[in-house]
């Protein structure tokens, strides 16, 4: 009987804290962090540094099978690098983290965004579909129509990226003018000691440009965070329907409080509009009650799903704008939708539109069209605006 071959037990990787090295970054994570190679092939991320880049780097943790660096100095420095505009941005807990890529110019964001838009659609074999000119921000400052602070009534900020430590922040450059208004009159009750919460560290308030008063302890419908973008992404969206024709049955996924419902609604004569939110549905039955038909739904829920899913299987047109998780709940749409031809998808994460998009091409859907939207300038975050056809 042939000996077993035993197999060798590998030590744990020892990231020597407070080590320093120099590396290189030879890519961008998609939260906006450089991504470094040690001399020894460790891979580690590090804030605050960009492709191409050269830095002395301090090892400061792990996460999982990757090292956590900061850097200590910058020997080779982009020529689009520049001084950020706040006082408050940085990587450690002594700044909010909320802007990772203010120190970079907003052509060298943007420029980033599409090599990871471009990644994916080379990862999806769509060597034939080109994405669409970028739908860029028209101000990389003062765009943010609404916040969410947190007090523990002697500060009030944000907190510090990846920790639960609260930052005091004295100016946000990135919030509209109303929500600076409304932050700074905030700040001037400091310290208050009604805004302490017993047995927790802080309490959130929300501050929003379409409200008169910020809101403490009660949660706000989801609302686009940059309302001059959100318009352009309705009229890309009836750009892309108006040539469907009026009575084509349409299943909305997603529908939140109605931003795309509305559009929808003036053109088709039926929209199928799904939501599991309670106060987003009242919303959406408001809006135009003759066209609209709302239903309450957990789209998480594969459950759920397949025991409603009968009730639209005619559908001609699926629009969805998913949470970052996407579509997790795939099989039974794709099962039951047999009359599905067109697919309206408004993403805002990469990865799970790309893993969705191949289940629908799976499917016999091919992308027909791509358009990438900043929303947040100043973050590594992108929209995807799409359409897969079938036939």
């Amino acid at each position: 009987m042939p000996k077993q071959r035993r197999t060798a037990k590998r030590n744990p990787v020892n990231f020597k804290h407070e080590s320093v090295f120099e590396g290189r970054v030879r890519d961008l994570t998609s939260d906006g962090r450089g991504v470094v190679s040690h001399p020894d092939g460790r891979t580690f991320f590090v804030p605050g540094i960009w492709l191409n880049e050269v830095a002395e780097i301090r090892v400061v943790g792990r996460q999982g099978k990757v090292g956590l660096g900061q850097v200590v100095t910058l020997k080779q420095a982009d020529p689009q690098r520049r001084l950020a505009s706040c006082s408050h941005h940085g990587y450690d807990t002594d700044h909010c983290g909320g802007c990772p890529w203010m120190f970079m110019s907003y052509e060298a964001q943007s420029s980033a965004k599409l090599r990871r838009l471009d990644s994916a659609l080379a990862g999806l074999g769509s060597h034939l579909v080109q994405a669409d000119e970028l739908l860029a921000a028209p101000e990389e400052l003062g765009y943010r129509n609404r916040a969410q602070l947190k007090t523990d009534g002697a500060r009030l900020g944000y907190l510090a990226a990846g920790t639960r430590t609260l930052v005091d922040i004295a100016a946000c450059p990135i919030l509209s003018v109303r929500n600076a208004e409304m932050l700074t009159a905030l700040r001037a009750e400091l310290p208050n000691s009604a805004w302490r919460v017993r047995g927790q560290q802080w309490q959130t308030i929300d501050i929003d440009d379409s409200l008169n008063t910020p809101s403490m302890r009660k949660r706000l419908s989801f609302r686009q965070g940059n309302s001059r973008q959100n318009t352009v992404m309705r009229d890309w969206l009836a750009r892309v329907i108006a040539p469907i024709p009026e009575d084509a049955s349409v299943l909305e996924l997603f529908a939140g409080s109605g931003n795309f419902t509305e559009i929808l609604a003036a053109h088709f004569r039926t929209v199928v509009a799904v939501e599991g939110d309670d106060k987003a549905l009242r919303h959406l039955s408001e809006i135009a009650p003759d066209r609209i038909q709302a239903h309450a739904l957990n789209l998480f829920s594969e459950p759920a799903v397949e025991r409603w899913i009968s009730q639209i299987s005619d559908a001609r047109v699926l629009v969805l704008d998913p949470p970052r998780e996407g579509l997790k709940v795939r099989a039974p749409f794709l099962r039951a939708m047999t009359e599905l031809e067109t697919v309206i998808y408004v993403a805002c994460d990469i990865a799970t539109w790309a893993r969705d998009c191949r289940d629908f091409m799976a499917e016999g859907f091919s992308l027909a069209r791509v358009t990438p939207l900043d929303m947040f300038p100043q973050t590594p975050h992108l929209e995807v605006l799409s359409v897969l056809s079938r036939g």
